[in-house]
């Protein structure tokens, strides 16, 4: 018969690469935090050349960091489904 072994949870080096990930992005929040709470003061700013204001320091540079996430998210999936739809139709 063939051996029928019980499927373990996860590997110990993918825990490992787990726990490292989670330490990273620990300590990037933490880096954002004290970069943000240091730059309190308002600031003036030009949105696309049409709105111009001022708004807290803080709030543009969590909005660039949302923003940069949010990029650094979704790059990878898109790009992972347009080399998939490739292959569907048989260019690559």
């Amino acid at each position: 018969m063939a051996d029928r072994r019980q499927p373990t949870s996860l590997p110990s080096t993918a825990k490992k690469d787990i726990q490292w990930k989670w330490w990273a992005f620990g300590i990037a929040i933490l880096l954002l935090l004290i970069i943000v709470l240091q730059n309190s003061q308002h600031v003036e700013f030009k949105l696309l050349f049409l709105v111009d204001t001022s708004a807290p320091l803080v709030l543009l540079l969590l909005l660039a960091a949302l923003i940069g996430a949010v990029i650094g998210y979704t790059a990878p999936i898109l790009r992972r489904h347009r080399h998939k739809t490739r292959q569907e139709y048989g260019k690559e």
